[in-house]
């Protein structure tokens, strides 16, 4: 294998090209971690993340990634596991999020979504942890659900939620199936992020849902999710497992 170097941790980013995945995957760069990205079809965005990070020294590979293609996500395991050998961390982030009406779902548009978020991340959480236990040190796996997921679809859309707690029961079966490895898992839970996502929002829904957040009347940012994301992703977290952290300006507690 060509592997990362010896002594630096080795992260897969997936949908690197979006606004919350672009912003880890620069934190982790910062902290000297080397980053695999993937997008689905914003190939000019992903190059420019790409580039991003190896300024800041990380070695950086970029693959176009469809979740929906089983094939693709065990080819994608498979090329890492043939460069770089090992992972420390898989950061599973990317996700589709149409803004539908329930009575508009179509068996089509279900599918679509759940064999994205859910489906996707527990196919590259089975892929990956391979290379994760190929790897020495602390090693973490987070995934990126949603407030969608915890109180239902209510601006978002139906299926969008059921995916997001599918991802976030996901995330508490691995962690006990995991825990004897060493290996974590935990999940962020994002609520309003200003991004292209909810920049497709109503104007009108979005600053009615602005004016909603206790903590400031504003949605939050990509970089204030990722902050999250790397915490959880490091050595810092080490004693956390099978947990969900809010990122929402408090507009669900408890």
């Amino acid at each position: 294998m060509n592997g990362a170097g010896p002594r630096r941790r080795a992260a897969l980013i997936t949908g690197a090209s979006g606004d919350i995945g672009a912003a880890t995957a620069t934190r982790l760069a910062e902290r000297g971690t080397d980053v695999w990205l993937t997008y689905g079809s914003r190939s000019d965005t992903a190059q420019q993340v790409a580039q991003r990070c190896r300024d800041l020294g990380s070695r950086v590979e970029v693959s176009r990634l469809d979740l929906r293609q089983p094939d693709e996500i065990l080819a994608l395991a498979a090329r890492i596991g043939a460069d770089w050998g090992r992972l420390h961390v898989v950061v599973n982030n990317a996700s589709a999020c149409p803004y539908q009406q329930w009575h508009d779902v179509t068996v089509a548009d279900w599918d679509a979504v759940l064999e994205t978020n859910a489906r996707g991340t527990f196919l590259m959480t089975s892929h990956t942890v391979p290379l994760l236990r190929a790897a020495e040190g602390d090693r973490s796996i987070v995934n990126v659900s949603s407030i969608a997921g915890q109180v239902g679809g209510i601006v978002t859309s139906v299926h969008y939620a059921a995916s997001k707690a599918a991802i976030l029961a996901l995330t508490r079966s691995f962690a006990r199936l995991l825990a004897d490895e060493g290996i974590r898992v935990n999940a962020v839970t994002p609520g309003p992020v200003a991004s292209a996502m909810t920049g497709a929002m109503d104007p009108d829904a979005r600053a009615a849902l602005a004016r909603s957040v206790p903590l400031g009347q504003r949605f939050g940012s990509a970089d204030e999710v990722a902050h999250t994301i790397c915490h959880l992703a490091s050595s810092e977290s080490s004693f956390t497992t099978g947990a969900t952290y809010d990122v929402n300006g408090g507009l669900r507690t408890g």
